[in-house]
């Protein structure tokens, strides 16, 4: 059985429903994110949707949870990074980092270093909602943080594309399609192969957040597209 809201239904024909229940049966148990949340985004109203974040694919790294199990870094929402609960704490993700500094840059007209930012939280002087709250306040505000592969098995990167490619651009076709008023974020070159299939909306282009080359006019860091949308969506989840 598939949950979905009921803005989706129109897309969501018997068809669709048997191919993707087809392909979750095909991605097996042990994926990132957990099968469960695969699917998290059709929860969402997509009449309030106002933004769209295109990701790849899902973090395909785990961790060991503080009950000792191995769990996902991969949440079901794109960049989000499981069992990160402070901006303060220890993390690798480069792409969260510059995310986290183009939002600091777009409220405060400076691109710091993330290590600067982190003093700045520290001292009160920047707020920011935390790294496992962000995301969830970014998605009650209408931000659609999507994979183009919706999932992939640990330890193996990309490894679902073809499984997820024509069924998840379809979707990306009927989302532009029945919400002409979208702004879309294409972060990266695979990102944005999926603007053939975006009918209506604004589009915003730039290199993967991962990447960081202040000096390339594409640079992610350079992009305008929180600043242009901050009438929207309040980035720092406040």
């Amino acid at each position: 059985m598939v949950d979905y809201h009921k803005s989706w239904q129109t897309f969501m024909t018997d068809e669709k429903i048997e191919e993707l229940t087809r392909i979750l049966e095909e991605i097996g148990e042990f994926t990132n994110p957990p099968k469960e949340r695969v699917l998290l985004f059709l929860e969402q109203d997509l009449n309030n949707i106002k933004c769209v974040i295109m990701g790849q694919d899902p973090y395909f790294q785990t961790f060991i949870d503080p009950s000792g199990k191995e769990s996902s870094i991969a949440t079901g929402r794109a960049f989000e990074v499981n069992g990160l609960n402070s901006w303060l704490d220890t993390f690798n993700n480069n792409s969260l980092k510059n995310i986290v500094r183009l939002i600091y840059k777009t409220y405060n007209s400076e691109l710091i270093l993330f290590s600067a930012i982190r003093e700045k939280i520290k001292e009160n002087s920047f707020s920011i909602a935390a790294p496992n709250e962000l995301f969830k306040l970014l998605e009650k505000q209408g931000v659609l943080l999507f994979n183009r592969y919706l999932s992939c098995e640990r330890y193996k990167p990309n490894s679902h594309r073809k499984i997820w490619e024509g069924w998840s651009d379809e979707l990306i076709e009927y989302i532009s399609a029945n919400n002409e008023g979208i702004d879309w974020f294409l972060w990266g070159k695979e990102a944005q192969k999926v603007e053939a299939y975006i009918q209506k909306g604004k589009i915003y282009k730039s290199n993967h957040p991962r990447l960081n080359n202040k000096i390339k006019e594409e640079d992610f860091l350079n992009s305008n597209c929180f600043k242009a949308t901050k009438n929207k969506i309040n980035w720092c989840g406040r």
